[in-house]
């Protein structure tokens, strides 16, 4: 079986589920990445599948519409040449720029959602009426939560099409882990956006300091609220307590999380309505034997099981949030007992082999089915 896998881009520095599912699959896999845009324009080391002076050329005679037609019939052409069984795309709206495509090749199309493309107000109303067409004529379609399946149904997937897939964690890359013996050291991995709220985590972080003063934060990632938080760790005195590690190279992220005593993220539904899926981080750190203190964000309480795996909060509760990092600095006996529990769930049911072969498994099925 040939499956073609598309993203967005070939950035997958917070997207490593796109990463394995392009060099994990154990199949023949054609990877094909856009420039930004949803529509694919090259593989990811490889031919181009238009040529950019010839599309250039077009543009100056064609009308904008003519050139998308002659984009997607040259997709077409790539996949019948390449002699693609089945596609899979990387969020909804990649799904939506390669349909036609598709169908002109005759090849089924899988639209993985990944988190925004399903729930945030602006790209459903975007979308809507080609998420419409979407659900309608796509083979299939795979949510990493249950959570968001019970999204695309909501906007009108049928549930036989839908398929739960968890994401999963390469194990053997995250081990080592010990925070019973590890300091009162919390660590936030994420980049700063509004959904993973790090503001909040400061601002829960900071109450628990004026119980266990010798407790510390290290943030990993960038993001638009960067800055936003170091201004507020500026503003409350956190400079000794705080470390802003920026974007870190995934290795270090594993030496970060090894010698820490939790996990934290403060996820939640934004105003715009953006959400997690599920967070793969909350994975790597498990298979680590790093409990979690999270909240209880769509599909991460799939993943965190409260008072087992790790803690959880309600969104936007500061307080809950604050008193279990205070309980999990004050008690490392509890956090190696949430942490032991923690590793026994992720390795046994969240190892990358395990949705890889689920992952792989959906595919060829639908392929069979054509």
């Amino acid at each position: 079986m040939k499956i073609c896998v598309v993203a967005p881009s070939d950035n997958v520095y917070s997207e490593t589920f796109i990463h394995a599912h392009m060099h994990g699959l154990s199949a023949d896999t054609v990877n094909l990445v856009g420039d930004g845009s949803y529509f694919p324009v090259r593989e990811l080391q490889g031919e181009t599948i238009y040529p950019r002076n010839r599309l250039s050329s077009l543009s100056r005679r064609l009308s904008n519409r003519s050139v998308k037609q002659a984009e997607a019939e040259a997709l077409g052409k790539f996949l019948i040449r390449r002699q693609v069984d089945v596609v899979l795309a990387e969020y909804g709206p990649t799904a939506c720029a390669i349909l036609e495509s598709c169908q002109m090749a005759n090849v089924p199309l899988v639209a993985h959602f990944h988190g925004f493309d399903a729930f945030q107000y602006s790209t459903v109303e975007e979308y809507k009426e080609r998420y419409h067409t979407l659900f309608d004529q796509a083979a299939g379609f795979i949510a990493a939560s249950q959570s968001m399946a019970d999204q695309l149904g909501f906007l009108g997937a049928k549930s036989d099409r839908v398929f739960v897939n968890h994401y999963g964690v390469n194990v053997s890359k995250f081990q080592g882990g010990r925070p019973g013996a590890s300091p009162p050291h919390f660590v936030a991995v994420g980049r700063f956006v509004d959904k993973k709220a790090p503001h909040l985590t400061l601002l829960a972080f900071h109450q628990v300091i004026h119980q266990i003063p010798e407790a510390h934060l290290s943030m990993v990632g960038d993001g638009p609220l960067l800055e936003a938080c170091r201004q507020i760790v500026i503003a409350l005195k956190l400079e000794k307590h705080v470390s802003l590690r920026g974007a870190c190279a995934s290795d270090e992220v594993a030496q970060i999380l090894r010698n820490a005593r939790a996990l934290v993220q403060h996820s939640l539904r934004t105003g715009h309505g953006d959400s997690e899926s599920l967070g793969v981080v909350f994975l790597e750190a498990g298979a680590m034997g790093i409990p979690s203190i999270a909240t209880r964000h769509d599909g991460i309480p799939e993943v965190v099981l409260d008072g087992q795996t790790g803690l959880l909060a309600e969104e936007g509760d500061i307080e809950q949030y604050a008193k279990h990092m205070t309980a999990l600095a004050a008690d490392p006996a509890l956090a190696q007992r949430l942490g032991d529990a923690a590793y026994q769930r992720i390795t046994t049911q969240f190892a990358e082999e395990k949705s890889l072969t689920e992952l792989h498994r959906i595919l060829k099925r639908i392929a069979q089915k054509g």
